[in-house]
């Protein structure tokens, strides 16, 4: 199944959509990460909850917590593997690891199960320039793969933010893309409480 996915979906201060290869709304993300743990709300077109994603706030390399409401709950997480090697992996609870890899500020990554590629994020065939597609193999949990994507959306607009000097001490450069470490949640904790 293919899905659209706009680019900086959490800056627009409003709900958006994760559309079908038709251009059909699918789920509803409403991206809270202005909140301490940049908690991203999943939603079925009704409006119900059907997944969360959060930051959490004390880890030595940026994670989030998956939970899906249907039962099931993961981890995204960076690996160390060098500076220029960046790899995520989401981990399943009672389940096999994902591994992400490739070019994710350019959206052009794959997402990997037991070596087999379940997952192909490309801006190639989406028109739309402020998009991105999501192409899952069938059979595979939908909605966590694209929660595992949200993630890293969330940690690179936070990177990103990071980077130009937003959020106290984590501009530093301390707590940016994949390092989530205390310059980050320091810089987060100032903003988040207006200090």
């Amino acid at each position: 199944m293919r899905y659209q996915v706009r680019e900086k979906i959490f800056r627009l201060g409003e709900d958006n959509d994760i559309l079908n290869e038709a251009g059909q709304p699918a789920l509803q993300v409403d991206g809270k990460v202005l909140s301490l743990h940049g908690l991203m709300l999943v939603n079925d077109l009704a409006g119900t909850e059907v997944a969360r994603v959060s930051r959490k706030l004390v880890a030595l390399l940026a994670t989030y917590e998956i939970t899906i409401a249907a039962g099931g709950t993961a981890e995204v997480h960076q690996r160390f593997s060098g500076p220029f090697h960046k790899k995520w992996t989401i981990s399943v609870a009672g389940g096999t690891d994902m591994e992400m890899e490739g070019n994710f500020g350019g959206h052009d990554f794959i997402i990997t199960e037991n070596g087999q590629t379940v997952a192909t994020i490309s801006k190639a065939w989406i028109s739309l320039a402020a998009s991105y597609g999501v192409d899952i193999i069938a059979g595979q949990n939908d909605l966590l793969i694209l929660c595992g994507v949200l993630a890293l959306e969330a940690e690179q607009d936070r990177a990103q933010e990071h980077n130009r000097g937003v959020g106290g001490i984590g501009a530093l450069g301390v707590g940016g893309l994949g390092s989530g470490g205390l310059g980050g949640i320091a810089g987060d904790l100032l903003r988040d409480h207006n200090i």
